[in-house]
């Protein structure tokens, strides 16, 4: 009885969005366009990012500039990195708000300093010593193909 029960909790749990640091599939919420200012939306401190898959997990995210940026800490041994390399289309959940979007790996010194400074500021960080593999990732609006 006690192994179908646990056998239970993992189908269900498998089928379900990302809890805590346990990775979901596919998000739920209403599909708007991206804001023309992301700082309408700075405020959640966890939003979720789905990738092919699909995969979904919880992240922090924050918004410097015009754009929305989330970042993997651990770099590439990150999982949703390699997805997100297969493909840039991602999702991103903030609330109930679902923004279909592309995944952009930022390399440029200034702007990576920038959302350095944004994640610091937010998160009460000290970005290089607490991230030093860290990989950057700007958002932005899907254009139609």
């Amino acid at each position: 009885m006690r192994a179908a029960l646990v056998i239970c909790s993992l189908l269900l749990l498998a089928a379900c969005e990302p809890i805590g640091p346990l990775p979901g599939r596919a998000l739920s919420g209403e599909v708007v366009p991206a804001p023309e200012d992301w700082d309408e939306v700075d405020d959640a401190e966890v939003v979720q990012i789905e990738m092919v898959g699909p995969y979904s997990v919880n992240i922090w995210g924050v918004a410097a500039g015009d754009a929305y940026y989330i970042a993997a800490g651990q770099g590439d041994e990150t999982r949703w990195v390699n997805r997100i390399r297969r493909s840039d289309e991602v999702r991103l959940r903030v609330e109930e708000d679902v923004y279909e979007l592309r995944a952009i790996e930022v390399t440029d010194q200034a702007e990576l300093q920038v959302v350095g400074e944004a994640y610091a500021d937010k998160y009460d960080l000290e970005a290089e010593e607490d991230f030093p593999d860290v990989i950057v990732y700007r958002l932005e609006p899907r254009t139609a193909q």
